[in-house]
């Protein structure tokens, strides 16, 4: 069924940052060891973009000069005969061939060492294998984007540290690499974040609260009162491993409860990673910007 295709229709100038984006939590976990744990999502990459998912969340392990998709200790796979591992390189290529057919669509990658020990050497490999060679594919600054600027591009949001004397910090993407971590089972509130003169963040990531705790004293109150601007990114994390550590289970009741939310008509909340996200909670999220801006062209694309 042919999705719209909201950012399509919406105008150049309009901050990246100030668009509400669907995004997945640990995106490439459709075919993944450790199913019941390791699990939060049920599509995979393509299909994800296909349903209006422009927010990825992509975890990955270098290993021999390869980037494998994992989540910790659980690989990912390619389908459920679990035989091949999923490498960045498909992932890579399912969403520039994405863009290539849909040229008006933007994706925002975030990427982070998700096992072994983390080095500076992480971002290098990365950026010698994916970005040098394909420049023209990415929005590399450490500022928000305008939507017509990412156009056909992937932004890159870098969980990962870079070396110091790296040839410029300028092409290193939205420098989200001092990343605190959320796990705290008692604190509630979101992380503020400054990367530069130019870029701030609200970030909410309590992942270890039980699903009841984590809607109504976590997120649910960080929805009501953010604002993001165009300098200003606000992430919100519906996901949880709290309470009994099923993903699946807890983004039942956590989903469930978002569905019901009304989001403003007025300006936009930020970007959503979702656990198990589906084709309603989707379109919820991105068509909501077509109530708080101007439409500019048609939102389907085919």
């Amino acid at each position: 069924m042919e999705r719209p295709l909201v950012l399509s229709a919406l105008a150049d100038d309009l901050s990246l940052s100030q668009i509400n984006l669907a995004g997945t939590h640990d995106s490439a976990t459709a075919f993944c060891a450790l199913r019941k744990i390791a699990r939060c999502q049920n599509t995979t990459i393509e299909e994800q973009l296909r349903l209006g998912v422009r927010l990825l969340d992509i975890r990955l392990y270098l290993r021999r000069g390869r980037f494998f998709l994992v989540h910790s200790h659980a690989d990912c796979f390619t389908d459920d005969a679990h035989r091949t591992r999923l490498c960045f390189d498909d992932v890579f290529a399912a969403c520039v061939s994405f863009l290539e057919l849909h040229p008006r669509e933007t994706l925002v990658v975030s990427i982070k060492s998700d096992r072994g020990r983390e080095s500076t050497g992480f971002f290098r490999a990365f950026y010698e294998t994916y970005i040098r060679p394909n420049m023209s594919r990415w929005f590399l600054g450490n500022r928000v984007p305008t939507l017509g600027e990412s156009r056909g591009k992937l932004v890159l949001l870098r969980r990962c540290p870079r070396a110091s004397d790296f040839e410029s910090k300028e092409v290193c993407g939205l420098d989200f690499s001092d990343w605190e971590d959320q796990g705290s089972r008692k604190h509630t509130e979101p992380v503020h974040m400054r990367m530069s003169e130019k870029l701030c963040a609200e970030v909410q990531d309590r992942y270890h609260l039980p699903p009841d705790i984590k809607w109504a004293r976590c997120a649910k109150p960080f929805l009501d009162i953010c604002a993001p601007t165009a300098s200003r990114i606000c992430l919100h994390f519906l996901s949880t491993c709290g309470g009994h550590g099923i993903p699946a289970q807890n983004a039942g009741a956590v989903n469930a409860e978002f569905a019901a939310y009304a989001l403003r008509g007025d300006r936009a909340q930020g970007w959503f990673f979702l656990d198990f996200i589906d084709r309603s909670l989707c379109d919820k999220i991105m068509r909501s910007n077509l109530q708080i801006h101007a439409v500019t062209a048609s939102t389907r694309e085919e």
